[in-house]
């Protein structure tokens, strides 16, 4: 006998149409903000629109365009959300945005670290403006992002946790969490030695060694699901 919870339904799934415009809306904008902010005319602009300004803008516009794209892709029209999936087909689907995000966050992350080797020297000169704090903390916080995401602590991943864990998983995860771990140790050990030279090039370091755990993480977890997947196939 068919098990009921298996088979697909191909009813459209109502509430969808203005999710789906508000993610194209959000791509368009956060494609703008990053044209905006690569512009090096717009650094001309001199306190309106510095290059600490520019980078955070660049840096959000990504974030935007890839939020909104994944938004927009996901509940387009005829794709597999505008129908009813069956249990593994929404699995298979969501383990995939899930590699994607961790394949991208360390290309904005790299972007925030450019401007934060910009603001540190800016900050211990006495520049206390907002902008120049934002830029060094922004690569940290996607580095954040990529951990939680891995481990399964972002809003998404507790949602659907039924989806997006199982035994493999926890392994996969195990697994890049020690390569990040190794590389937190060795980062946070080398900006020890810069800081205990100089000073400024510790501080310079710390986000270097945090972004790149952060990104081990992720990219080694993305990395080996994708192995698994080869396997499987």
């Amino acid at each position: 006998m068919t098990n009921a919870r298996n088979r697909s339904d191909d009813r459209p799934v109502r509430g969808r149409g203005w999710k789906y415009m508000a993610g194209l809306v959000a791509a368009g904008l956060g494609a703008g903000m990053a044209v905006v902010g690569l512009n090096p005319g717009a650094t001309r602009l001199g306190d309106v629109f510095s290059d600490a300004n520019a980078g955070i803008v660049t840096g959000i516009g990504i974030g935007l365009f890839v939020v909104g794209l994944m938004i927009a892709w996901k509940l387009r029209p005829g794709g597999p959300a505008s129908r009813g999936e069956d249990e593994p087909g929404k699995r298979e689907r969501m383990q995939a945005q899930r590699s994607m995000l961790l394949w991208l966050f360390p290309i904005v992350t790299l972007i925030f670290l450019y401007q934060s080797t910009r603001a540190i020297p800016l900050i211990l000169a006495g520049d206390d403006a907002v902008s120049n704090y934002m830029s060094v903390l922004l690569p940290v916080l996607y580095a954040w992002l990529a951990a939680s995401v891995t481990m399964g602590w972002d809003g998404n991943s507790r949602k659907n946790r039924r989806y997006l864990e199982d035994e493999l998983t926890q392994v996969l995860r195990a697994r890049a969490i020690v390569w990040a771990f190794l590389v937190l140790m060795s980062g946070t050990t080398i900006a020890l030695g810069l800081g205990l030279w100089r000073l400024e090039l510790g501080l310079v370091a710390l986000p270097f060694a945090l972004a790149a755990a952060g990104a081990t993480a992720g990219l080694r977890f993305a990395w080996l699901d994708r192995e698994a997947g080869r396997d499987d196939g």
